[in-house]
């Protein structure tokens, strides 16, 4: 039986979801921050919650963040290749990044190492039972912004 986007059964059965991919996130970041303390983790930090924004908006499985990912790091590489076009989570990531990395508000080689890296960590993370079991543990990391009331009061 299928239910509405807004069905508040699969609304909650969503948010429990998210809730039980968070923690293994969370509990397999630890593990890995443990084995490589070197890595940029501010990076990855700031990476992921930058990916979480544009999943709230936008759908898309590990698959294909894990492709935006590599994508980032092509567009940040000082050698430009000529390749496949990037993907449009990936194009979307890039044209962000890598202007705050042209301006100088943030180091394209940390970036960089960071975007490899959390490429690298997801394709040994994913599964094959949950296309989407990385970006529901972003997603319940991560919630969505509130949006902030307007200056029009109605009465």
């Amino acid at each position: 039986m299928r239910c509405l986007p807004d069905c508040r059964f699969l609304v909650e059965a969503e948010a429990r979801w998210r809730a039980r991919r968070s923690r293994e996130l969370a509990e397999a970041w630890l593990a890995w921050q443990r084995e490589q303390p070197d890595l940029p983790w501010p990076y990855i930090h700031a990476l992921a919650k930058i990916l979480a924004d544009f999943l709230h908006r936008t759908f898309a499985t590990d698959a294909e963040v894990e492709r935006a990912l590599r994508d980032l790091d092509q567009a940040l590489s000082p050698i430009i290749l000529v390749s496949a076009a990037p993907s449009p989570l990936g194009r979307a990531l890039s044209s962000t990044l890598v202007r705050l990395a042209q301006e100088g508000k943030v180091s394209r080689e940390e970036l960089r190492s960071a975007a490899r890296a959390l490429a690298d960590w997801l394709s040994s993370w994913r599964i094959l039972e949950d296309e989407r079991r990385f970006v529901r543990a972003l997603l319940g990391t991560y919630p969505p912004l509130s949006e902030e009331p307007g200056l029009i009061l109605r009465p």
